[in-house]
């Protein structure tokens, strides 16, 4: 009995701590601007979501094209078309304190989406693999200071009622520009 008592301090700390990690933010800081020149700014030009670079699993995006068909070539560019839509939508729904323009603009900041990895993942009812998107965010000043950079990712299960993986990919649009508003907030009314 006296070493399951003593053992349950230890079982509780070790579940606290992992309670602790899996609450923090869903974001890895890279850069921080300090002071912080965003306290209290309302308005930040945004850009097109980037794709140069970008890695689908293991193949650049150009390898990964020229194994496709030309209907499953032209889905791939709706499918990135629609994530960069859902990114600025969820971006502007869940911080609508800030104005978010397009850049360029007259902003005295500007958030650069680049998204560096997908894995389109698959559904075939016996097997699935999720989907995932990794992208870092830049803030950039004036006079090109980079401020911020923040590394962000997403992952969408592929289930019976997510499919495809375009429909996974709007997802993590979503996912991600609610992520970068979260991260702002904390930045423009801190405290």
């Amino acid at each position: 009995m006296k070493a399951m008592i003593s053992a349950r301090p230890w079982f509780l700390a070790c579940l606290l701590s992992l309670f602790a990690v899996a609450c923090g933010p869903p974001w890895v800081v890279v850069a921080k601007a300090v002071p912080n020149p965003f306290v209290n700014q309302r308005s930040f030009a945004v850009e097109p979501v980037h794709f140069e670079g970008v890695r689908i699993g293991d193949k650049s995006e150009e390898e990964y094209q020229a194994s496709k068909d030309a209907e499953q070539q032209s889905s791939w560019v709706e499918d990135k078309r629609a994530f960069a839509g859902e990114f600025g939508r969820e971006l502007a729904e869940e911080l609508p304190e800030v104005q978010f323009v397009s850049a360029p603009a007259a902003s005295p900041f500007v958030v650069r989406p680049v998204v560096t990895f997908v894995e389109p993942g698959f559904y075939a009812y016996v097997a699935a693999r999720a989907s995932e998107v990794r992208m870092i965010v830049e803030i950039w000043g004036a006079g090109d200071q980079r401020l911020d950079v923040i590394e962000m990712r997403a992952v969408v299960p592929a289930t019976m009622t997510n499919p495809s993986s375009g429909g996974r990919l709007r997802t993590a649009g979503e996912m991600l520009g609610a992520q970068i508003a979260e991260y702002l907030r904390t930045r423009v009314f801190p405290g």
